[in-house]
């Protein structure tokens, strides 16, 4: 019997030998996606790979594709891709450009089968093509009649040419298309903002606007929209015209007389200045007129008595405050000199005229000290009398306007130079009194400009100086409503740089703005307001 022994020992080793062989020469066959590449947006190359094959061949293998919820098999798929017999001594790599529709979430395997029963796949793997979409970004106004629209495509960045785009218009349809008004910037191979001026709006009518492009999917041409944005079309026009040629300054004076307008005084170029101009808005020129006999100045009140322009008080060449007082008659174009303000020598102060009486208040006076001191001025007597002194806090550089039969006064510096202020206050004659009225919600400020048009008064501009270190221009508009006691924010007056100095006057109708800054680019310094 131990002579077996060694025999049996070798069958052992035989048998093990030969399991051995038979596992390593057995098929372990995978398969796998590697790589899935955007071409365009309706267009990808998907790669892949066989593992594990250790002899025979793969007689069919390939790429499945859904946009169901379960990933694809052989015998449920949306699309399939065969590939050839492929042995193990073949590159076991294969790939394939397949084409897709845009904008949908796809489920991809591979697969592999050796004999043709039962098949090997790879982990499903997702994926969303590029999608040809339109927005409508944002409608600026900018002036005049004037829109500024902007809008982006989506897919672009994916390959997607779109072979015209741009933004369509209407004023009766919600949904504006290319058989309304439409304007075309042309092909586009990129996803940048595109912007586009509108011109040309009318006043008090309503848009209906939006982005739109025409893509090239699979050769065929799709008109794709963007969402609807609607502008009320209350203009609140702002108008540039002729420019104000007296060249820039600041610290003017400007009133109407009739439809005329007039502006003078104030510095430029370094110097005050005494020269006087009228506005004719029928032609939209400028005319020089008599230079105003009270000797060059700036930061002086100005305001109409019916047919009558008056300047008085300011800042002279001699560093000196003024208290002079002065008639301008546009019939003769001449200027005769009135009553000295009884308030005192004083800049930066606020007039304004309410029916047939002229009015002068708060300002800066040689001391330092800003004044609360009110005056009425009667044009047939050539007398002042003082009334109720303006109730806020002592203060310069307000904004002082007339609706109807009451006066107002709000903002301005405090007495201390930091100090801005917000509050209005209407003046009332009858009763000789002073009534709080609501706060300008704008940013507190100084030096703004204000007038009135029909029953509203308007406010704008300015600085706000409480910081010592920064310098805050304003160019936001409002519009004060007595009838409501409320305020409501306008277009900005030229919504392009701000400024650093203007002056206003209205002619009941329209309101005019004059405006000074070394950071203007503006086409005019000399803007007309149609509310």
């Amino acid at each position: 019997m131990r002579a077996y022994y060694p025999y049996l020992l070798f069958l052992a080793l035989l048998g093990f030998s030969c399991e051995k062989w038979t596992l390593e020469e057995e098929n372990f066959l995978r398969v796998e996606i590697t790589a899935i590449d955007s071409l365009s947006i309706d267009s990808v190359r998907i790669e892949g790979r066989i593992k594990g094959l250790r002899f025979g061949q793969v007689l069919d293998h390939g790429l499945l594709w859904t946009t169901q919820d379960q990933p694809p098999l052989i015998f449920f798929n949306e699309g399939q891709q065969s590939f050839d017999i492929k042995t193990k001594e073949d590159d076991p790599t294969f790939s394939a450009t397949i084409q897709l529709d845009p904008n949908s979430q796809y489920i991809f395997r591979a697969y592999a089968t050796v004999d043709g029963n039962e098949y090997i796949y790879s982990t499903p793997t997702e994926y969303r093509t590029g999608s040809g979409l339109v927005y409508t970004l944002s409608i600026n106004y900018r002036w005049a009649d004037s829109l500024e629209v902007s809008g982006q495509l989506r897919g672009t960045e994916k390959g997607l040419v779109a072979e015209q785009h741009g933004f369509c218009w209407s004023t009766t349809n919600p949904t504006p298309s290319l058989e309304d008004h439409f304007a075309n910037i042309g092909i586009r191979r990129d996803n940048e903002v595109f912007t586009y001026f509108l011109d040309s709006l009318k006043n008090n009518t309503p848009y209906y606007i939006r982005a739109y492009a025409i893509f090239s999917f699979n050769v065929e041409l799709d008109t794709v929209y963007g969402q609807t944005l609607f502008f009320h079309g209350d203009l609140n026009v702002w108008i540039p015209k002729a420019n104000f040629e007296g060249g820039d300054r600041s610290g003017a004076v400007g009133f109407s007389i009739g439809q005329k307008g007039y502006i003078g005084t104030g510095t430029g170029g370094g110097q005050l200045k005494k020269d006087f101009w009228e506005y004719d808005p029928q032609t939209d020129n400028w005319a020089q007129k008599a230079d105003f006999p009270g000797g060059a100045r700036q930061l002086a009140v100005g305001f109409a008595i019916t047919n009558k322009g008056y300047i008085g008080t300011g800042y002279g060449e001699d560093l000196l405050y003024r208290k002079d007082f002065w008639e301008y008659d546009p019939q003769a174009d001449s200027w005769a000199e009135k009553a000295d303000f009884p308030g005192g020598a004083r800049q930066r102060a606020v007039g304004f005229a309410i029916t047939n009486k002229g009015y002068i208040g708060t300002g800066l006076i040689n001391s330092g000290e800003r004044q609360r001191d009110f005056w009425e001025y009667d044009p047939q007597t050539n007398n002042w009398q003082r009334k109720a002194d303006f109730p806020g806090d002592p203060r310069s550089e307000a904004v002082g306007f007339a609706i109807a039969d009451k006066g107002y006064i709000g903002t301005g510096r405090g007495q201390e130079y930091r100090q801005m202020n917000q509050d209005l206050w209407e003046y009332t004659p009858l009763s000789n009194s002073w009534t709080k009225k609501a706060d300008f919600p704008g940013d507190p400020r100084t030096g703004a400009f204000g007038f009135t048009i029909g029953s509203k008064g308007y406010l704008g501009g300015g600085v706000d100086e409480s910081n010592a270190a920064v310098y805050y221009p304003k160019k936001d508009f409002w519009e004060y409503s007595p009838q409501t006691n409320s305020w409501v924010q306008k277009t900005d007056f030229w919504p392009g740089d701000v400024y650093g100095a203007a002056s206003g006057y209205s002619n009941d109708e329209k309101g005019y703005v004059y405006f000074y800054s070394i950071f203007s680019s503006a086409p005019s310094n000399f803007w007309e307001y149609d509310p």
